[in-house]
């Protein structure tokens, strides 16, 4: 069950440290790639709660 919880907080963080980059290019004007890093995150959050929910 820790294993879970750690991992769980290692995905969020990694998600919103992506996230907030993406925030960052999209204030620069970058569309497009402010999008496509903002899936980015939502895939590296998605991910591990399908990998330790739905096992």
């Amino acid at each position: 069950m820790i294993f879970k919880i750690v991992m769980l907080l290692i995905a969020a963080w990694i998600s919103i440290y992506t996230f907030s980059f993406g925030v960052w290019t999209w204030n620069k004007k970058n569309r497009f790639g402010a999008f496509v890093v903002m899936l980015i995150a939502l895939a590296a959050t998605v991910t591990p709660f399908m990998y330790l929910f739905l096992k």
